[in-house]
């Protein structure tokens, strides 16, 4: 008997083991490309276009310094072009929340019949390909007067992202006890207090979860920023074509320019990463 448990035992440890192995091994992989982009982007401007790489230099913070400053045929310095990022991010990230959250919950009241039909057909609009709405959004801001402007960018990516908000929030609703509710409605709450004092304090890591994919998303976007900005709206993706030319690309630049949209993004996730997980997994355990 004793035997059989330590076999038992040595093989589980074993399996974690290798599993944890794999996944360190597997997340290396991934880091990869991101060590080679931030290591370019800290090479002097002779050595960053170099081929093959070199990997003995002396690093500099010049490529920063040049990307972060206007000039040198920039109509703006990346550092706007960041801002403008933040700003459309978390504006489309706060009119999700702010329409998802009421959404949800409406979609899981018992009294509404079509609550299972309507939610299955907001998740399939996820799926719907945003550059099939590019010309018709393009031709709506122009006749609104948006072009150019962050309300532009701010409520097509919120469009695009509720479904993925709402589907992640009323399904962490529908984990939550329905007595809760009918406890609270027997005592004389209404709907909204419900919704206010005790869906809503419940159900912030799955708010969290779905504020950091808008973020994201968001944050990335190259099409829409691309067709309906000029200069006063323009995001940090759309800013990356600026340092490749006629003449080639700057890859002291370029990496520098990348490296600083990728950053905020990985601090947010090495932040908000309990919270993520935390909603993610809400209800996979009762």
């Amino acid at each position: 008997m004793t035997t059989t448990s330590s076999t038992s035992r040595g093989g589980t440890v074993a399996r974690v083991i290798i599993g944890r192995t794999f996944l360190w091994t597997w997340l290396l992989i991934g880091l990869v490309p991101l060590l080679f982009m931030f290591i370019t982007s800290i090479k002097p401007a002779g050595i960053a276009n170099q081929i093959p790489p070199a990997w003995i230099f002396h690093p500099t913070l010049d490529n920063y310094a040049s990307v972060l400053s206007a000039g040198d045929g920039k109509s703006e310095s990346f550092g706007q072009l960041l801002t403008n990022s933040a700003i459309v991010s978390l504006g489309a990230t706060a009119l999700a929340i702010v329409v998802g959250v009421p959404a949800a919950y409406a979609l899981t009241m018992r009294d509404f019949r079509a609550r299972k039909g309507l939610s299955s057909w907001i998740l399939s609009t996820y799926m719907f390909p945003p550059i099939v709405a590019v010309i018709p959004v393009f031709v709506f801001a122009g006749k609104l007067g948006l072009m150019d402007t962050y309300p532009a960018l701010i409520i097509p990516y919120a469009a695009f992202n509720l479904p993925i908000v709402v589907w992640i929030l009323r399904s962490s609703i529908l984990q939550l006890p329905y007595e809760i509710q009918e406890a609270a409605m027997v005592d004389g709450a209404s709907t909204w207090n419900v919704l206010r004092r005790i869906i809503w304090p419940l159900l912030v890591p799955s708010v969290a979860t779905a504020a950091v994919l808008t973020i994201v998303l968001s944050w990335n976007e190259f099409l829409f920023a691309l067709s309906l900005t000029r200069s006063g709206a323009k995001t940090a993706p759309v800013g990356l074509q600026q340092f490749t030319g006629m003449y080639g690309t700057d890859w002291g630049n370029i990496t520098a320019a990348a490296t600083l949209i990728v950053a905020p993004i990985l601090v947010l996730m090495v932040v908000l990463r309990r919270q993520m997980v935390a909603g993610l997994t809400f209800g996979a355990v009762k």
